[in-house]
């Protein structure tokens, strides 16, 4: 299994290495590189930084119980997965998102959060062939309100599941299919959260997320939608 909330590169990188790292403190980054597709590469490998966090601290005294919101600093680590002249970076948890900005000034161009249109790839998984195990899906407040005026929301499963399956927009959709000779089964979701339980392969995850999952992607910038074409 491999999984990665993903980042979309902004430009064009002035380097395409993420280069290994070890002993010489923090940042470190156990990378190694496997060739895919006409002798480009994809890294993959574990970081491992310093990260600024913030914690609720609680104090009681004979007056009462007290918060307070307090700074500092915590060690994390990452597993990564990358191939920055294709144009995407993924970390295995949202957790790992400070990895984006490691890479920042190794690459010389931007890396940030991508969204994906769930719907648009669930339609091409359809076209397929594929099965659909899961959908998840959401109507905006202004499209359709429960009586509480929260907006409908739900998930299907197995049996039930099928592109096409309940209403509004697809959050998630969980899939099979196979593409390029590989079976492929996974999840994707809009908040550019994208695993895949058939193959623990950099090579093949990355070529699937180049042709599969990429066509997909955009930024959300100042509420405009840009698409990975567009920022390169």
């Amino acid at each position: 299994m491999i999984r990665a909330i993903f980042g979309l590169v902004e430009g064009e990188p002035s380097t395409t290495e993420i280069p290994r790292r070890l002993g010489k403190g923090l940042p470190a980054f156990e990378t190694e590189s496997t060739q895919y597709l006409d002798g480009k590469e994809i890294y993959h490998g574990t970081a491992a930084d310093q990260v600024d966090t913030t914690v609720q601290e609680v104090h009681v005294d004979d007056d009462g119980i007290y918060t307070e919101r307090v700074e500092g600093q915590e060690e994390s680590v990452t597993d990564f997965v990358a191939d920055l002249e294709s144009g995407f970076v993924g970390v295995d948890s949202s957790n790992g998102e400070w990895f984006f900005e490691r890479l920042m000034p190794i690459a010389k161009a931007g890396v940030h959060r991508a969204m994906i249109d769930v719907t648009a790839f669930a339609a091409h998984v359809d076209d397929q062939d594929g099965r659909c195990w899961q959908v998840s899906y959401k109507h905006a407040l202004d499209d359709d309100e429960d009586d509480d005026g929260q907006a409908k929301s739900g998930t299907i499963f197995h049996r039930d599941a099928h592109f096409g399956a309940g209403s509004g927009k697809y959050n998630q959709y969980g899939f099979a299919y196979h593409w390029d000779g590989e079976f492929i089964r996974g999840t994707i979701a809009e908040s550019g959260y994208v695993a895949v339980f058939s193959t623990d392969r950099p090579e093949v995850f990355g070529r699937w997320v180049l042709d599969e999952v990429l066509p997909y992607a955009s930024l959300l910038e100042d509420d405009v939608q840009t698409t990975l074409s567009e920022v390169r």
